[in-house]
């Protein structure tokens, strides 16, 4: 444990956020000793067949690696996440702009037709298409690469806590041409590894379900709700932004959120700080949208939001700062401005079993 503490602190070092001097009140806390014990004795992996599902209902890791795209590639990424928020503190107020779109898309989802919430027997089901990026070589030096590792997902959530998860291997993507042009170079070599096409079931009360229907759509009360802990835990102090932030996310990731409670999400967001405007971009997939990132310690996570229906349609994950890749952490170097991870939403709606599926394309 001693080299994965040493090797953690000389990454954060790698970033000069501080002067060491100046970390001693926040590493000598409470709080940060557990969150750090936390942090060192999981493992950041990927899902594998077979893990249980966390929490919040999603198969793999814990609630707490919550970026969806975590692997060993953006560990870095995910460490990150979490401690850096407490060492930068705030990103400021939210962005008029961001603030302003995310209230547009609040009335857009309040205006949309109820939805019943899935019955006993049912399924959320979500098909998406998740890429991680990670660098082959340390990045900058003669022969690296920069390349993506796409999966494509499908997860069933059942209303009795049952459920399944089915992941395969995509073809690999480049970043640029001259990525791909390096990799032809150093002779095409495997870089999908022991990625391979898996599946695995759960059965009823083996994961907690958000029971999106019964939470409160005031956002006075639900921001209040999120803050004490009552959807998923969270930390206290200067975490608490961030913290609100992560479990919006996961209200409206791989769920089937109604309208009304995801117009009073919106509405929580557009006051939080770290929170900016992108404007009209495309996800993954090329499908128009409105984008609204959510910033904080160097790391971005932008959302896409489809304008005609307040639907989340992708997400993309970014590095704001540079940071050496560590052998001992199992993580990729990566220059400022990185794209760490995209997921692209397919087709999200209510089936009758963990076999059945949806037309891709559709939302809600």
């Amino acid at each position: 444990m001693t080299d994965r503490r040493d090797s953690l602190l000389q990454m954060i070092a790698s970033l000069d956020p501080v002067l060491p001097d100046e970390l001693e009140e926040w590493g000598r806390s409470a709080w940060a000793e557990e969150l750090f014990s936390e942090i060192v004795a999981t493992d950041l992996g990927a899902p594998a067949p077979g893990d249980a599902p966390d929490e919040a209902g999603r198969p793999g890791p814990s609630r707490r690696r919550r970026w969806a795209v975590a692997v060993p590639s953006i560990a870095a990424a995910i460490v990150l996440a979490l401690v850096l928020p407490a060492i930068l503190g705030g990103s400021g107020g939210a962005d008029p702009a961001a603030a302003a779109a995310l209230r547009n898309l609040a009335e857009v989802a309040a205006n949309q037709p109820a939805q019943a919430p899935p019955g006993p027997g049912q399924y959320v089901y979500t098909e998406s298409v998740v890429t991680t990026y990670q660098s082959y070589g340390p990045v900058g030096q003669q022969g690296s690469f920069l390349y993506g590792v796409p999966l494509t997902r499908q997860v069933w959530l059942g209303t009795d806590g049952s459920g399944r998860l089915k992941e395969a291997p995509r073809q690999i993507t480049f970043l640029s041409a001259a990525d791909e042009a390096a990799w032809v170079a150093a002779g095409s070599p495997d870089l999908q590894y022991d990625w391979k096409p898996g599946s695995t079931s759960w059965g009823p009360g083996s994961s907690r379900v958000l029971d999106l229907w019964n939470y409160p759509t005031d956002p006075a009360k639900l921001q209040a709700l999120i803050e004490s802990g009552g959807v998923e835990s969270v930390l206290p102090g200067p975490w608490q932004d961030w913290e609100t932030l992560v479990v919006i996310g996961d209200m409206l990731r791989e769920t089937y959120a109604p309208p009304a409670l995801r117009a009073a999400l919106y509405d929580i967001a557009a006051n939080l700080p770290g929170v900016q405007f992108v404007g009209n971009t495309t996800d993954a997939s090329g499908r128009p949208g409105v984008g609204v990132a959510f910033t904080r310690g160097g790391l971005s996570e932008e959302m896409i939001f489809d304008p005609n229906t307040s639907q989340v349609t992708g997400e993309q994950f970014a590095t704001l700062v540079a940071f050496r890749g560590d052998p001992v952490m199992g993580t990729s170097a990566m220059p400022a401005g990185s794209v760490t991870g995209s997921s692209t939403v397919l087709v999200s709606g209510v089936v009758n079993s963990t076999e059945a599926t949806l037309t891709p394309s559709k939302i809600g």
